[in-house]
């Protein structure tokens, strides 16, 4: 295999990477919108709307705060931090 072929497929591959890190990430927002959806009874626009007002008052990801939504879903707690930009948001509604 010559070095420019082998190059190709070096960038094919990571491509491939970062689309699945991707799609990975927007289930996981998914998945915390709908917990929001549920213990809120938010519509889903306004769940993702909080989801992404929460990250970026904390400075996360939206698929970090998902993921912490998801876990608090099941019964673990929210850290401190994200419990109060979820109420504060959520009691605007």
């Amino acid at each position: 295999m010559d070095h420019e072929h082998h190059a190709w497929l070096e960038r094919v591959h990571s491509e491939n990477q970062q689309l699945k890190h991707a799609d990975d990430a927007s289930a996981t927002v998914e998945q915390g919108v709908g917990v929001l959806i549920d213990r809120f009874r938010l519509a889903p626009d306004r769940g993702r709307i909080i989801l992404t007002e929460v990250s970026h008052h904390l400075n996360e990801t939206p698929a970090d705060v998902a993921a912490e939504i998801i876990r608090w879903g099941l019964g673990e707690p929210l850290h401190h931090q994200t419990e109060a930009e979820l109420r504060k948001l959520v009691d605007q509604e």
